[in-house]
């Protein structure tokens, strides 16, 4: 269990910084008493940016856990512009771990509201609370506006950005913005990614057997399902989206059609290989008990070679926890197996995406096959 120190509110950075101090020494006070020296501990800067109070409170507990493995200087912003006012108030809690025999390390994290018209403000927020020569991170929470001065201002402070596409509105438009923000020479990097993780090993599988690799190069279709509620109004096809853009990065395709809704709600288009043969796609929205919306419930990819035909499908089994890979070759059932699909929560792929300081070139290039559909 942790021990929170939990410091007054600020009206400006300098107040800030005394009571961080004044938490500190506390805090080693605390230690003191106990026997214990106190270390603190601090490996990256981590911003996050929110515009939904629901946003920022998931964020601080995802932080908050992650502290012992990831220990950082974490400044969650959180923009409302409903109230007027420059800064409403900075907040700060360090927690001092406590288990046996475990030296008890102390990590900050800081409550930034900032209300008005802040476009201009942030940064400047931002700027005097960063921990020098760290690098730092940048978690975007929601939908990035394509048009603000803020999310420009804060990415270029960042080495790495994340964000999480389940959360967009409108991932066909969204994702080649953020896509754009490459031009920054930011890191980017996307949860709904790491959530296909999975995915895009067990396809990758089926094209390791040598028998089924020359397929790779015959492929005529691709038809991804995702899971919507049960009204189909919460439509969010961002991983369907990412894993198709995987697919055609890595094997050359180029669009011929831009995305197009079909009548099902889903998508429907036209790409091309790089022997100039059609690659029809369909991503196609399904209720799934169990799933939350977007998350990929299926995938068929349909080939020819030489006048044999052949189908690699993966689909999640009843219990979501699992799903079905079957090779069909020839009519044929070749090969099927069940695979293990771990359920990732935020914590866990948050904690993942710290580990990696470079940029995800792979992520990046299906992005910008993105941008040319859109």
């Amino acid at each position: 269990m942790d021990e929170a120190f939990w410091g007054a509110r600020a009206a400006s950075i300098d107040a800030l910084e005394r009571e961080l101090a004044r938490l500190r020494r506390a805090a080693v006070a605390h230690a003191r008493e106990r026997g214990q020296a106190l270390a603190r501990a601090s490996v990256l800067n981590l911003v996050v940016y929110a515009e939904r109070e629901i946003h920022a409170r998931r964020a601080a507990r995802a932080v908050a856990d992650l502290a012992l493995r990831h220990p950082s200087r974490a400044i969650i912003v959180l923009g409302d512009r409903r109230r007027d006012g420059v800064l409403a108030s900075l907040q700060l809690h360090c927690h001092v771990p406590r288990s046996d025999g475990a030296q008890p390390v102390l990590y900050e994290q800081i409550l930034a509201r900032v209300r008005g018209d802040f476009d201009e403000r942030v940064a400047s927020v931002v700027i005097p609370l960063l921990v020098p020569d760290l690098p730092v991170f940048l978690w975007w929470t929601g939908t990035p506006p394509s048009d603000g001065r803020h999310v420009d201002d804060l990415v270029t402070l960042a080495d790495r950005l994340i964000v999480d596409s389940a959360d967009f509105a409108r991932a066909d438009l969204t994702l080649p913005e953020v896509a754009r923000l490459a031009r920054f020479r930011v890191g980017i990097t996307d949860l709904n990614w790491a959530r296909l993780t999975d995915w895009r090993e067990l396809i990758a599988q089926f094209f390791d057997v040598p028998a089924w690799r020359p397929f790779l190069n015959g492929i005529t279709g691709i038809r991804a399902g995702f899971a919507v509620d049960m009204d189909g109004r919460d439509i969010h096809p961002s991983q369907a989206l990412l894993l198709l853009g995987w697919l055609a990065s890595r094997l050359a395709w180029r669009p011929v059609e831009r995305l197009a809704p079909s009548e099902a709600g889903g998508v429907l288009f036209k790409m091309a290989r790089s022997d100039d043969a059609a690659v029809m796609v369909r991503l196609r929205p399904r209720f799934e008990r169990g799933l939350d919306a977007g998350d990929v419930s299926g995938v068929r990819i349909q080939a020819a070679l030489g006048g044999e035909s052949a189908e690699f499908v993966i689909k999640r089994a009843p219990d979501q926890r699992h799903a079905t890979a079957t090779a069909i070759v020839g009519g044929t059932v070749r090969a099927e197996r069940v695979v293990p699909l771990p359920a990732l929560g935020i914590r866990e792929l948050l904690g993942e995406e710290l580990t990696i300081a470079g940029n995800d070139h792979v992520y990046e290039a299906a992005l910008a096959t993105l941008m040319a559909l859109a």
